[in-house]
């Protein structure tokens, strides 16, 4: 069996609302560990009864592709979280709340939330029941339509993993390090970190879609691997690719792992596309709360998802009520 994951984030850009970054790990049956991304085979194809990557001619399928693609304004995050939450279940996963969900993704933030308000869960605001967008049956019928395929395609989820960086953990870092890219790679670096000291045995390709115009990445996976070994496969505008080796120590075995940072990685890997739709999902939830929040607590302000001109609106009509709502700008606002 190939370990196949795939990392990506969501909320990169915006001014508020937290960063995510997700990883999605799959094995994929009858391949022999090695070789890279060669040998993998295509799990859109191999899960095609129940998988496919377009909202439309779905027919009753799950979707997967960038979660831009998936989550619409129309829809919502309906078909978002119909196919996360199917996905979880392959995995065993099977949160009943969004504190659950984020529990189950190994976030642990949101035990800690007493200066985000907007965030933190209170009587007026108690964490949410899931699913929020579907019904109970409907999540149902979809995760036994895609445990039969995966286990006649030999597909299976191994692990989901989430980092939310809420607001006033990201500002602390981008003052830290000036760099909202460096900040964003610690979180890569601990998603990479979690494939290798789980799957290195066993030679996991790991793909991470690529967020800046970054191509050199040898010193950095230097840094978050100093006991392997690094090859350098290629670097270019496009794809940037490595190998890492560590020799079997203290009667283990040795590790191996292919790692490549590639431009629109969540369009050709399902891994990565996986990935960007728990990041997005996962922020999605986190966004309904800051929304419900303040329209409570400022009614006349219409919410924003956090982005663009939207953002800049919100917080120019907010500044008259900060004050009176105890809220600390550098707790809400991000830093671009």
């Amino acid at each position: 069996m190939r370990i196949y994951a795939g990392i990506d984030e969501a909320g990169y850009g915006p001014m508020f609302g937290p960063l995510l970054v997700g990883r999605a790990v799959m094995g994929i049956a009858g391949c022999e560990p090695g070789g890279g991304e060669r040998g993998l085979g295509d799990p859109w194809e191999s899960l095609s009864a129940a998988v496919c990557r377009n909202l439309s001619g779905r027919k009753g399928r799950l979707v997967v592709n960038d979660s831009k693609k998936v989550h619409t304004p129309s829809a919502g995050i309906k078909h978002l979280e119909l196919s996360v939450l199917s996905f979880a279940g392959l995995a065993g996963l099977k949160p009943a709340s969004v504190d659950g969900w984020l529990d189950a993704v190994g976030e642990t933030c949101h035990h800690r939330l007493e200066r985000l308000p907007w965030y933190c869960p209170s009587d007026h605001q108690p964490w949410g029941a899931l699913p929020c967008a579907n019904t109970a049956d409907e999540l149902a019928i979809a995760r036994s339509m895609l445990a039969t395929t995966a286990k006649q395609a030999g597909v299976e989820m191994l692990d989901m993993g989430a980092a939310v960086v809420f607001e006033d953990r990201f500002n602390e870092m981008v003052g830290a390090t000036r760099s909202k890219a460096s900040a964003s790679f610690t979180f890569v670096a601990g998603h990479l970190r979690a494939v290798w000291d789980r799957y290195g045995e066993r030679q996991p390709v790991v793909v991470v879609d690529r967020q800046s115009g970054r191509v050199h990445y040898r010193e950095l996976l230097a840094m978050v691997f100093p006991e392997a070994g690094l090859t350098v496969q290629e670097e270019s505008p496009q794809r940037s690719a490595y190998e890492l080796v560590s020799d079997r120590r203290g009667g283990g075995q040795a590790r191996r792992m292919s790692v490549s940072f590639e431009v629109d990685g969540d369009g050709r890997h399902m891994p990565v596309a996986l990935a960007s739709m728990i990041s997005k999902y996962t922020r999605e939830l986190m966004m309904a709360r800051f929304k419900a929040w303040f329209t409570r607590h400022a009614p006349h302000i219409k919410p924003t998802a956090g982005y663009g001109s939207d953002a800049k609106r919100f917080w120019q009509e907010l500044q008259p009520v900060v004050k009176k709502l105890g809220v600390e700008p550098e707790l809400l606002r991000r830093r671009c």
